[in-house]
C-alpha cells in the first residue's frame, strides 16, 4: 500500500527513507501471508468454470478495494506453488484466446476451509487490539473449536471436523441445528 503512495511534502513522515523501508517491509510480511489465500478465495468463487490469472489478478484488486494488489510477477510463482502442492489444478484451455484456467481440487478446498477458519478466527482475537469490528458469518459457518477449520453449515450431515476430527455435535445442538 505505501508503495503506491507518492511524496506529497518533504516534510511529511512517508519522506523518511527509514519509515518508508519499515512499513514497506512490514506491509509485505502481512501480504505474503495472506496472499495465497486470497488468490484460492478468488479461484474458488469462480468455481467449476475457473479463472485465468487476469481474472484472479482483477478481481483481487476489485474485491479488495485496492488494498491486496499483486503483480503478475507475484501472482504466477504463487499459482505455481499452488499447483506443485496439490491445492489448485490447471487447464489450458482456447476461450476466444489461449489461456491457463486454474481450479481448486478437492484437496485445496479443505486447506482454503482450515486456513480461512484460521484466519477468521484470528483476526476476530485480534480486532479489540486494533478498536475494530468483525463480523463473522455465524449463521453460514462453524469454526470448529479444535482446529478453527470453517464447516459450512448447509451440510447438515456434518458430524464430524474434516480437519481434526473433532465431533462438532454439541456446538450444532447449541445452534438448534441437531435435536437433543
Amino acid at each position: 500500500m505505501i508503495k503506491r503512495i507518492r511524496e506529497l511534502d518533504s516534510k511529511a513522515l512517508i519522506a523518511s527513507q527509514e519509515f518508508r523501508d519499515y512499513v514497506e517491509k512490514q506491509e509485505t510480511e502481512i501480504n505474503r501471508g495472506i496472499s495465497s489465500l486470497c488468490i484460492l478465495s478468488i479461484i474458488i468463487q469462480a468455481g467449476e468454470e475457473g479463472s485465468h490469472g487476469y481474472k484472479i489478478l482483477k478481481d483481487l484488486t476489485d474485491q479488495t478495494n485496492e488494498m491486496l494488489v499483486i503483480e503478475e510477477g507475484t501472482l504466477y510463482p504463487i499459482l505455481r506453488k499452488l499447483e506443485v502442492d496439490n491445492i489448485i489444478k490447471s487447464e489450458r484451455e482456447d476461450s476466444g484466446r489461449k489461456r491457463k484456467f486454474y481450479r481448486v481440487t478437492d484437496y485445496g478446498k479443505k486447506i482454503f476451509n482450515h486456513l480461512a477458519g484460521f484466519y477468521s478466527k484470528l483476526t476476530e482475537a485480534i480486532a479489540p487490539l486494533f478498536d475494530v469490528s468483525v463480523n463473522l458469518k455465524s449463521e453460514k459457518y462453524l469454526f470448529c473449536p479444535m482446529c478453527a477449520n470453517k464447516i459450512e453449515l448447509s451440510n447438515l450431515e456434518v458430524r464430524f471436523c474434516d480437519v481434526c476430527g473433532n465431533n462438532i455435535e454439541k456446538e450444532l445442538k447449541e445452534r438448534g441445528l441437531r435435536n437433543e
